[in-house]
């Protein structure tokens, strides 16, 4: 979870303005591919540079929509024209990030730019890459990476995480920024450009309060973004951020210039050019954003804010130096913020001499840990937000310990026994004992990045990596016991199954499956996909099956690798369409004695072993919690349960509906694990209850945590336990 956030004194911006002058080397951090940052300047350009950069963003490009590409010539060469001193890119450069729609990106640059454009990723170049980020920095650099330029210092973060839409800033990156904004000058004002907008109403981030808290300790005036598709100003906590229109929606761009106001003091001019087809440009005024003095917000930074909880309320209060806020509001932040805007009411604080306090009703929340969000406003209509975390008590499920892994843990845990395995996103292995309701750490390793789950099965652990390799290790020692390299990151949960006897561990590397030999990785055979494949493969002996990015389910001979059939999940012949819509990350499941069941964003299917042929379907996004088999009143059944929350019980023989429910809260990728006629459900905020499967009913709810959770639990040792993208691990004790 974020460090909890202390109700104690805050500390002013203002006074730490003073002290951000500290000059450190070069700049690096585990994990993070980064650029050291240009000579620290000293807040003035450079006596005949360039005054003004231009900015893009979700130019989105992508061979079968030419309309995008020849608008992407139009705008660059309206900037090129300027000769601005850079040119700075948000993100969703290009539909999928493939080689083929960054090639038609490249053809568009102009020559006299090449050198001058700054990227940052979007979600569209890291959501479907099966490159694992390579072809993304063989392209367009570093990220994160920064610069001076027209005397401001520029930032170019990457919240982005492999596989996801929203954003995940994390510690590593964290720590990246904050070493980079010590070594600016002083009176320097810094401009930070990223994909995902950040506060407010926004929810692209789950630790988005982290990030506001360390730049605002810093002079960062400007924070650009696009991703919303939308152009809008938010002055807060001492800076202004503002969301850009698409590029990809009609032909413009945004132009920032240093000028000076009519004291003299610096400002940067912010305005959006548009460019008509009947020719010419159109100038609109954005934003003005002063470079020097207070930012906009901060004169009604709170001194101190404390939030407790007492009974089924929040209680909060607030106090404020010299200026008094013109309004003070508080909300708990919604449940169902995931990946997207929720505008929920704020409750407004009255003042009682020299401190604002009011209490916000928690009866309707489950107990764990929550946040609650305070917002100044000042006269001028900016604003100050701060975000606290609180514990709420309460009957059910509660955890009963609690570690940490570097970096994500974004692929399920394993277990087998008494063993619980999690991999995580730094490259970290690890296993625990659990015995007695406590988790004792049997050994760690260091391996490549680890999206999907790792593998235990016959006292081996394998583990698919980033780095292109499959590592087996020993599940008592953790020693290698082999390693593979492959010619394409595995993004994917690799399965261990039986032909004929012998082992076979099935692996998506990319888009190709390999069969190989469990024992040492030797390759049996493989088998190319039409595309990108990061779910799971399933085997009966006979036939192996698996979902990929050309949207179609495989079937292979599982003794030789030999194409059998395809289904088609999306008719189209737009390679984009087909790997949006297809079942790249479908965890297939076969039903005994049943059909195999695939699933898309749009719907899931029966088919027949023998022919792919559909025997039922059920519309609806199940694909990333992933179908889950149950035996309900001595049957087999089917859940599904749908990435907003809709969760249908079904028949995997007809597909019929045995009963439907909504859950209330977003599931992604995390998913569900059966425990008899229960469902334990971890959603992606974190929020964890129980499934009755005979009814559909859902109680026992906890939160566990703020950070968003893409990881499906285990079962071990009379625990449940979860794990989220801030790298905790928990022990859940269910009651």
């Amino acid at each position: 979870m974020p460090t909890p956030h202390s109700n104690d004194q805050a500390v002013s911006r203002r006074f730490l303005l003073g002290a951000a002058g500290v000059t450190l080397g070069t700049l690096a951090a585990p994990g993070i591919l980064a650029t050291a940052a240009t000579a620290a300047t000293s807040g003035k350009p450079r006596p005949g540079t360039p005054l003004g950069f231009a900015l893009v963003s979700d130019t989105h490009l992508n061979p079968t929509a030419p309309a995008r590409t020849d608008t992407m010539r139009t705008v660059f060469r309206a900037i090129a024209d300027r000769d601005p001193a850079a040119v700075l890119h948000c993100g969703d450069i290009t539909d999928s990030g493939s080689p083929a729609q960054i090639a038609l990106y490249q053809s568009t640059v102009p020559a006299e730019l090449a050198d001058r454009i700054h990227y940052t990723p979007g979600n569209h170049e890291v959501r479907w890459d099966v490159s694992a980020k390579e072809e993304y920095h063989r392209a367009f650099g570093a990220s994160p990476q920064s610069f001076d330029v027209c005397g401001v210092h520029v930032v170019a973060l990457d919240p982005t995480m492999l596989l996801q839409e929203p954003g995940h800033f994390g510690g590593a990156l964290l720590d990246w920024l904050e070493k980079d904004l010590r070594r600016v000058r002083k009176n320097t004002p810094i401009v930070i450009f990223q994909h995902h907008p950040v506060g407010d109403a926004w929810y692209y981030a789950d630790d988005q309060d982290r990030f506001l808290e360390l730049v605002e300790r810093y002079d960062v005036r400007v924070v650009f973004a696009g991703h919303v598709h939308a152009e809008a100003v938010r002055p807060m906590n001492g800076l202004v951020e503002i969301t850009l229109k698409a590029v990809k929606d009609s032909p413009h761009y945004y132009w920032a210039e240093r000028t000076s106001d009519e004291h003299g003091k610096p400002q940067l001019v912010v305005t959006r050019v548009d460019l008509p087809a009947t020719g010419g440009t159109t100038t609109t005024t954005v934003a003005t954003v002063p470079l020097t003095g207070s930012g906009p917000g901060a004169d009604v930074e709170p001194t101190t804010v404390h939030v407790s909880a007492a009974g089924a309320a929040f209680a909060v209060r607030a106090s404020f130096g010299r200026t008094t806020p013109v309004a003070v509001r508080a909300q708990v932040l919604p449940e169902t913020g995931f990946s997207g805007s929720v505008n929920t009411p704020y409750t407004e604080l009255t003042r009682t001499g020299a401190h604002w306090q009011t209490s916000l009703d928690a009866s309707a929340l489950p107990p764990g840990t929550h946040q609650v969000r305070l917002r100044a406003v000042d006269a001028d209509g900016s604003w100050w937000d701060s975000v606290r975390t609180v514990q709420l008590a309460g009957p059910g499920p509660r955890v009963a310990w609690e570690t940490a892994l570097d970096g994500a843990v974004q692929g399920a845990l394993s277990t087998a026994g008494d063993l619980v395995v999690a991999g995580s996103t730094g490259g970290v292995v690890t296993a625990w004992a659990m015995r007695h309701g406590r988790a004792k750490q049997r050994w760690t390793v260091r391996t490549g990045p680890v999206y999907r789950e790792p593998v235990i099965a016959d006292s081996t652990v394998f583990v698919p990596g980033a780095d292109h390799t499959v590592t087996a290790l020993d599940t008592a020692t953790g020693r290698r016991r082999w390693q593979v390299r492959t010619a394409e990151p595995v993004l994917s949960t690799p399965s261990l199954t039986r032909v004929d006897g012998a082992g076979v561990l099935l692996v998506a590397a990319g888009t190709t499956l390999l069969a190989l030999d469990p024992t040492n990785g030797r390759e049996h055979w493989r088998a190319a996909l039409g595309g990108l494949a990061t779910g799971r493969p399933a085997c009966d002996g006979d036939r192996v099956y698996v979902g990929a990015g050309d949207a179609r389910a495989h079937a292979f001979d599982a003794r030789t690798g030999t194409a059998l059939w395809t289904f088609t999940t999306r008719a189209t012949t737009d390679p984009n369409t087909a790997l949006l819509y297809g079942p790249w990350d479908d965890r297939t499941v076969l039903v005994p004695n049943g059909p195999v069941v695939v699933s898309s964003v749009s719907a899931t299917w029966g088919l027949d072993r023998a022919t792919g042929n559909t025997l039922w379907s059920v519309s609806g996004s199940s694909m990333y919690a992933g179908p889950r088999l149950a035996t309900v009143g001595g049957s087999t059944a089917l859940l599904l349960i749908q990435e907003r929350g809709a969760t249908l019980l079904v028949d995997p023989m007809s597909g019929a509906i045995r009963w439907q429910t909504q859950l209330g809260f977003p599931v992604f990728n995390s998913g569900a694990v059966v425990d008899g006629e229960t469902a334990w459900v971890l959603g992606a905020n974190s929020q964890l209850g129980a499934l009755d499967l005979n009814t559909g009913r859902l109680d026992r709810l906890v939160k566990l945590g703020t950070g968003y959770s893409f990881s499906t639990p285990v079962l071990a040792g009379g625990q449940l336990v979860a794990a989220d993208q801030n790298g905790r691990v928990r022990g859940v004790d269910l009651g």
